[in-house]
């Protein structure tokens, strides 16, 4: 099979590169420079120089391809200094454009990748992909609004594509929210905030991968299927696990909700001022005190798919990994 692989260059497209050249699969990945080639240089694999939001710039790039798997994204809760109508240039207009080649190039299968963020906060424990979605954050919206993009093309253009949802997706080579967390768990400023389970979910990049390919293979047209462990973990057994992977003993601080809430909005605002990042947001709270729970039923039944790798295993190797790279 060949595949057309937008997104390929961050840090889940090198594993998805891997397991398909490993199946003897052809890949053709979009980059928009000679830098993002380079980060893929170990790799047999065919560059296609282009920009998601630019759409003159991807014509041809889908042309011969029987898969495209639509990756590339914009943002993360914590990135404050992306602008809303950047989210939109990327995660709406992109996705866009990407599904436009595709069809224009008679592709036999899309899978547009998004993201839990696209539902907000569900009252349901656990929700499911029937369940309302509430985003209350620019990223969150532009994940939303991307995917009902793709589901309009699917129903008045005939788009063969499906929809896939990822948790929060980690492992080695993770240098986001992940590292950001063992980064503090280290110097015991991990805090315990509230007293609650604030259930979060979790999928190690490798079920990642194969929850996609499977989406890929069996998903029905215009469907979307939720990607992540079967059970959420309590955000206070994380931080255990970073701190037992880590080999250190810390007790952590408590803080009220009220007072993490709180000082996360003058940081915030305070950041904002000086036109950098904060390293803890309003939004970001509000998102960790939900107990966050997703049913994985209908990925299970329609795609066979199961995770295979526990968060105590994953989060220990990855840890690992941070250590052997210098990273902790």
């Amino acid at each position: 099979m060949k595949y057309l692989i937008t997104g390929a260059t961050g840090f889940m497209g090198p594993y998805l590169v891997n397991t398909l050249l490993d199946r003897g699969d052809y890949c053709r990945c979009l980059a928009r420079s000679k830098q993002a080639e380079e980060l893929l240089a170990e790799y047999p694999v065919e560059f296609f120089r282009g920009d998601v939001t630019r759409a003159e710039s991807l014509k041809g790039a889908a042309e011969g391809m029987d898969v495209v798997l639509h990756l590339a994204t914009l943002g993360h809760m914590s990135n404050y200094t992306v602008t809303e109508s950047m989210f939109n240039a990327v995660n709406i207009e992109g996705a866009r454009n990407v599904m436009t080649e595709a069809l224009r190039a008679g592709a036999s299968r899309v899978v547009h990748c998004s993201s839990v963020a696209a539902m907000g906060i569900c009252p349901e424990v656990p929700a499911d992909e029937n369940s309302s979605c509430r985003p209350h954050h620019p990223y969150d919206r532009s994940k939303h609004r991307g995917e009902e993009e793709v589901r309009r093309m699917v129903s008045e253009e005939g788009l063969p594509a499906v929809i896939v949802r990822f948790s929060m997706v980690y492992g080695p080579g993770d240098w986001r929210d992940m590292l950001k967390l063992t980064r503090m768990a280290k110097k015991g400023m991990f805090p315990m905030v509230g007293r609650r389970p604030k259930l979060t979910p979790l999928i190690h990049v490798h079920d990642a991968v194969r929850g996609l390919l499977l989406a890929a293979e069996k998903g029905r047209q215009g469907e979307t299927y939720l990607i992540t462990n079967r059970d959420s973990i309590p955000f206070d057994d994380l931080r255990k696990i970073l701190q037992a992977a880590l080999g250190v003993r810390r007790i952590p601080l408590y803080v009220p909700e009220w007072a993490a809430l709180a000082a996360a909005t003058v940081i915030e605002k305070s950041f904002g001022v000086l036109g950098k990042a904060p390293p803890v947001a309003r939004k970001n709270i509000e998102s960790t005190l939900a107990d966050r729970v997703f049913s994985i039923d209908k990925a299970a039944g329609e795609l066979g798919f199961q995770p295979e790798v526990d968060p105590t295993t994953g989060l220990t190797e990855t840890v690992a990994w941070y250590r052997a790279q210098g990273w902790i």
